[in-house]
């Protein structure tokens, strides 16, 4: 067996603090806590065993009334539960699956300082790759986010690495992906861990708020600037700036027409080099031909967000009405046997319900496209909405084009296919409606006399 430390001193950190055997076949980690009231506990995929003694005892992390302002407490039964919650969110970013194979190990150390580093220890075993790591007793949000963000990518670019050398996260993408996770998700990311109380959101929040705000009237940072930088032993300013450029990064590469399969052949190819810039360029040979190519399309990114605010975006009516032109795709139509066909609006969703692939695939490949297009001068509040709308299209038309000798049964699958992005669909209707009639009602109020 072989280990590979990531970090130096984890060896000490962890000394004294969990044994681990791998004992069966299939080489998985099974804890057997040594701290005196120490108990282990595994969240709902199995993927997860947090080992720690409960708040308030001699081992355990610090009671609610001594964690630092801005921290959250890692209770051990509670902490995997926003473990679980991190990886769904994450999953969803990629637009992945879960068929996790690498064991993930925290173990919480109550009395360590949360100012030390959080360190990840990757574990090869036969046939598989296992993470172990420590986490103070207390620890601030967002460095929680990225410890998790950081093992659960190792766990999935290692998948399918069958050699013993463990592969290497760029801290852009882990940076990045943390950040934007924080950013969408807000503090349900995260909860009071006491309490499991978080703030409910009613409408979908501005993601880029604060990176808008930091990188105004910076200049940008080249594609190969960003991407090669190691390590956050740099000022809190240069870090912040690393931090949102990064995040800017992997939002505008997973909204490249096939960004989400390219940023998940990324990480599969991350392992294969040593150099992570040549796997990106293998992963995203369909988006940029060279690298120069992609310097060229980030600077084109950078100079678009930097010159988009806010208040310069449509207004909310507006964009639901161009919404509602989209969606409404136009179709030639003959009102009688010998008549000219003419053109008629009908909605996209019964469009694709009602006739054959090869007659509304043009329709629906122009409406993704016009919707990639409306989601970036739309108002934060319906980013998402419009998002999940291209998304929907996207996902039906690979399904679709994807079937051919590949699928045993083409006409069941067609079916499903088109079953499932009629429901999508009709489900984000409801959600438009709600936000027509909160516009309507706002509109409807009276003005205050001057």
């Amino acid at each position: 067996m072989r280990v590979v430390f990531l970090n130096r001193g984890l060896a000490l950190a962890f000394l004294g603090c969990v044994l681990l055997a791998l004992t069966d076949a299939w080489g998985q980690l099974r804890p057997l806590p040594v701290m005196p009231g120490a108990r282990s506990y595994e969240s709902r995929s199995l993927q997860f065993t947090v080992i720690g003694a409960m708040p308030g005892t001699a081992l355990g992390p610090p009671s609610q009334s001594l964690i630092l302002t801005n921290h959250v407490q890692m209770d051990p039964t509670l902490l995997v539960i926003v473990c679980e919650r991190v990886k769904s969110e994450l999953l969803q970013l990629l637009g992945s699956s879960d068929p996790w194979a690498g064991r993930i190990l925290i173990t919480v150390q109550g009395d360590a300082l949360p100012t030390e580093a959080v360190n990840v220890q990757a574990q090869w075993s036969p046939g598989r790759w296992n993470y172990r790591l420590v986490v103070p007793g207390q620890l601030e949000r967002p460095q929680l986010v990225r410890v998790l963000t950081r093992v659960l990518l190792l766990e999935i670019a290692n998948r399918e690495n069958p050699s013993q050398r463990v592969a290497e996260i760029p801290l852009w993408l882990e940076e990045g992906l943390a950040t934007h996770l924080l950013a969408t998700c807000g503090d349900d990311l995260v909860p009071e861990m006491r309490t499991m109380i978080s703030e409910t959101r009613l409408t979908y929040p501005d993601a880029f708020a604060a990176t808008r705000e930091i990188l105004r009237g910076r200049a940008p940072t080249s594609l190969a600037d960003l991407t090669m930088v190691r390590s956050n032993d740099m000022e809190p300013e240069a870090w912040e700036r690393f931090r949102r450029s990064s995040q800017l990064l992997v939002a505008e590469l997973l909204n490249l027409p096939d960004g989400k399969p390219a940023m998940r052949q990324f990480l599969r190819q991350l392992p294969t080099y040593l150099n992570s810039q040549l796997a990106f360029e293998r992963a995203y040979a369909a988006d940029f031909a060279t690298l120069l190519e992609a310097e060229k399309w980030w600077a084109v990114v950078w100079m678009n967000f930097a010159s988009r605010e806010r208040h310069m975006r449509l207004s909310q009516d507006r964009s639901l009405g161009q919404l509602d032109e989209i969606l409404a795709a136009p179709i030639a139509v003959r009102r009688g046997t010998n008549a000219v066909p003419g053109r008629k609006d009908l909605p996209l969703r019964e469009l694709i319900a009602n006739t054959d692939f090869a007659q509304h695939q043009p329709a629906v490949m122009q409406a993704a496209a016009q919707l990639q297009l409306l989601q970036h001068h739309t108002p934060i509040e319906l980013t998402r909405l419009i998002g999940d709308y291209r998304e929907a299209l996207l996902v039906y038309l690979k399904r679709r084009t994807g079937l051919s000798a590949k699928s045993s049964s083409p006409s069941a699958d067609a079916k499903l296919a088109t079953k499932d992005v009629i429901a999508k669909l009709d489900l984000l209707d409801v959600i438009r409606t709600d936000f027509e009639r909160v516009d309507s009602a706002v509109l409807a109020q009276p003005q205050p006399s001057e």
